[in-house]
């Protein structure tokens, strides 16, 4: 699988075409499968896609497109999955005392992702009482060779779009992303001020660890339109990925810094969650940014670590460890951050594991990790102690305590409507 999820699978395939080249003045697109997850079927038309009257009109139209387009994992399955996968509504939990919800927060799931990833997050707002509005970006859900059919442009439409819907419906709007999501919330944000109160981004792509050659990735596409063709292993993810995921996505990266150097300081509350171990993001960069571009008293940088750090940088940047015994956890992956261990897919007991692939992981090791009964959760060259096998951590042991931060964060940010 490639994605902004496995960016060392992604650093390396890209190196793999990037030189030759350099090298040779070209390059062969090779011999494509014909598998019909990498023939184009929908999105053809994304802007007539995008929330516009109603949230739930929304939610109708893009379903249809999944029910046309999309490729089940499982087929028999195939509308579980699709109602899994496609975008949702869910509103302010029972328990809360008034029927108005206190805001509306829309959440933005990552590159080859779909609006599942946000479901935990939904769930945490909901109990807060806001009512949450979960984005499937253009390109995804149905098929990889959709990816192909859009770019950076269409994703940032939907997100405005999407912000503007919510915000004449409620007097306080949250926008809350993913990796890549997280670089369209806080995009889409710095474009309209007036439309966010508040701005969350987990695992943030703010930048990416191989910045350079992932920005090679628009010129690439012309030799080589498909970067990775790996199985899928996963009903809610994509396993192959088009090189214009990547080009649509850098795109993304350099319209946020052109705004953010237009705009200056964020005046808007934002709150970013990010691991050290993260192996996707430049996770010493985004701290950097953060401090540069915070320009809101409220704003926090929440980053958990495998070890203490030699010393703390900056007065809004709050240190948490990653590590957790009793869930048999060892560090916090780019995947993590924002899933709960009682997910039922990614959690602790959930369906899926995540065990790698050779040549980042041994085959004796992918094994293990498969025939076990039980593992051990971390990051690339973390090791699970002697003798138990090891996976690549898919949940936030921590998650519990990241709900009461958000929580908190929130109760900040609505603090200047009264």
């Amino acid at each position: 699988m490639l994605d902004l999820s496995s960016m060392a699978s992604f650093r390396w395939k890209l190196l793999t075409i990037v030189l030759p080249v350099l090298l040779l003045g070209c390059s062969s697109t090779g011999h494509t499968p014909p598998r019909p997850e990498l023939v184009l079927g929908g999105w053809r038309d994304p802007a007539a896609l995008a929330p516009g009257a109603d949230f739930e009109t929304y939610i109708r139209d893009v379903s249809q497109e999944l029910r046309k387009h999309r490729l089940p994992f499982v087929a028999s399955m195939a509308d579980a999955e699709l109602g899994q996968v496609a975008p949702f509504r869910q509103l302010p939990d029972r328990g809360c005392k008034a029927d108005i919800p206190r805001g509306i927060a829309i959440l933005i799931h990552g590159l080859s992702d779909t609006a599942f990833a946000m479901r935990d997050l939904a769930a945490t707002l909901s109990k807060r009482c806001f009512e949450a509005r979960a984005l499937l970006l253009p390109g995804h859900g149905t098929r990889p060779a959709d990816l192909m059919a859009v770019d950076h442009r269409d994703w940032l439409t939907h997100v405005e779009a999407a912000l503007k819907q919510a915000r004449a419906e409620s007097s306080f709007v949250v926008v809350a992303g993913f990796s890549l999501g997280a670089a369209l919330a806080l995009t889409a944000a710095v474009q309209s001020p007036g439309d966010v109160d508040a701005v969350i981004g987990l695992s943030p792509a703010y930048r990416i660890r191989s910045n350079f050659l992932a920005r090679q990735a628009r010129w690439i596409g012309v030799f080589r339109p498909w970067l990775d063709l790996g199985p899928r292993e996963d009903f809610a993810r994509y396993g192959a990925m088009p090189t214009r995921g990547i080009a649509s996505t850098m795109a993304v990266l350099g319209t946020l810094e052109a705004r953010m150097r237009r705009q200056g300081p964020l005046r808007t509350p934002w709150l970013v969650v990010q691991s050290e171990d993260d192996e996707v993001v430049d996770v010493a960069w985004n701290r950097q940014f953060f401090e540069a571009h915070a320009g809101d008293a409220r704003s926090q940088f929440l980053n958990y670590f495998p070890t203490p750090p030699e010393k703390a940088v900056g007065d809004r940047l709050v240190w948490l460890p990653a590590a957790d015994p009793s869930l048999r956890v060892v560090g916090i992956s780019h995947l993590a951050v924002h899933i709960s261990p009682e997910n039922p897919h990614y959690g602790e007991s959930g369906a899926y594991r995540n065990c790698g692939s050779p040549p980042f992981r041994t085959e004796d090791q992918v094994r293990a990790c498969k025939q076990a009964q039980r593992v051990w959760y971390g990051v690339g060259g973390q090791s699970p102690p002697p003798g138990e096998a090891g996976a690549r951590a898919t949940f936030n042991p921590h998650y519990g305590d990241l709900e009461h931060r958000i929580d908190e964060f929130l109760k900040q940010a609505l603090v200047a409507l009264h």
